[in-house]
């Protein structure tokens, strides 16, 4: 259990970073515009906050393989990602949530736990 917890800790700073741009991009979305173009120019700082989060990510998981393994790591990061994007949506969006994605993220949650139930 010793490691799982650090695994765990570099998973859920992987995914509020990856699931923070997916917030940014939504929010740039929903941005009143005329067309495609215009939405780039008028929200390009905030295209490019989500690109700068990105490239922190991209470059933190590379720092965070060299001490984990990739077939641990990846499957938590990315599954915790999903529910983060979930709340964010719920929470910031007021999208709805289904008992379909409560029922799957149940799911997610449980495959986290048992990936780290013998490590």
């Amino acid at each position: 259990m010793n490691k799982f917890i650090p695994l765990v800790i570099h998973a859920f700073v992987l995914a509020t970073l990856l699931a923070s741009s997916h917030g940014v991009l939504k929010w740039v979305s929903v941005q009143p515009h005329d067309d495609y173009f215009e939405l780039l120019l008028a929200q390009w700082k905030y295209i490019l906050l989500a690109l700068t989060i990105y490239g922190l990510v991209f470059f933190y998981y590379i720092f965070v393989l060299r001490s984990s393994p990739i077939s641990s790591l990846y499957p938590i990061y990315t599954g915790l990602s999903v529910l983060f994007v979930i709340v964010i949506g719920s929470v910031v969006f007021s999208e709805t949530i289904t008992s379909f994605q409560v029922f799957g993220s149940a799911l997610v949650l449980t495959g986290i736990v048992m990936m780290g139930w013998n490590s």
